[in-house]
């Protein structure tokens, strides 16, 4: 009973921080979208886009342009073993 009314305590300081803004979030996250695709149109140059490396790179392993690009490089490199 007393964690029911601490986590009801909790539910009502939170809704009394965000007060009027029920799409906090959705704020949050438009602002992040709008941040990736400036950096998106900006060819992912500069300091602030440099959080985005990894996960670039990992695009490129998912797409197979990365792995296709070192087998051409390394011709000594073969898809069998």
């Amino acid at each position: 009973m007393i964690a029911v009314a601490a986590s009801l305590a909790l539910i009502g300081i939170l809704g009394i921080a965000i007060g009027q803004n029920v799409l906090f979030g959705d704020d949050i996250q438009r602002a992040k979208t709008a941040e990736f695709e400036h950096c998106k149109e900006t060819n992912f140059v500069g300091d602030e886009c440099r959080k985005y490396d990894k996960r670039l790179e990992v695009d490129l392993l998912d797409s197979g342009k990365k792995v296709k690009e070192e087998m051409l490089s390394n011709p000594s490199v073969s898809g069998t073993e």
